[in-house]
């Protein structure tokens, strides 16, 4: 969940009756995300890869701008135990950067995320290339999500990836 700000918008969207949890590694990122006191926000300091929770307990498991800095065996971790917490007819929402078809949105979403800045300096630049390169559709799908569907969104600088079955 990071500082919250996805969960914030998450929090407006899903309605009041909705009960969301917040789940991050960092204790840190979790403190900011409390600070916005959302109502009927649990946050929980926890590594999504083997999250605490039971199988089959959520209805939707949603994953906002995370899987581009994780290596590709920590981001199948994750995906394959949002499988694994997500219910039988629920699904799983990614949310991440994508590969714009067109030149000129590549150059400017290379520029504002820093793509030009080297490795180590820009940790995310192997994890995000790799990510795109194998697609997160084709990983949910290795991940055991039978169903999958890519929406692209801002000329193709931002994917919504859907996985369910």
């Amino acid at each position: 969940c990071g500082t919250g700000g996805a969960t914030a918008v998450i929090r407006k969207k899903a309605g009041a009756g909705a009960r969301l949890v917040g789940v991050d590694l960092s204790l840190g990122q979790i403190r900011q995300a409390q600070r916005k006191r959302l109502p009927g926000v649990a946050f929980v300091e926890a590594d999504a890869a083997r999250a605490p929770f039971p199988g089959d307990c959520f209805d939707t498991v949603v994953i906002p701008h995370a899987l581009h800095e994780m290596p590709r065996r920590i981001r199948m971790e994750v995906l394959q135990e949002a499988r694994r917490v997500v219910k039988p007819a629920g699904r799983v929402v990614v949310l991440e950067y994508d590969d714009p078809p067109k030149l000129g949105k590549r150059l400017l979403l290379g520029l504002w995320l820093g793509y030009w800045i080297p490795y180590p300096l820009n940790f995310e630049n192997p994890t995000r290339r790799d990510m795109i390169r194998r697609g997160v559709v084709n990983e949910l799908r290795e991940a055991g999500f039978t169903q999958t569907k890519k929406i692209s969104k801002f000329d193709g600088t931002m994917q919504v990836v859907l996985g369910w079955g």
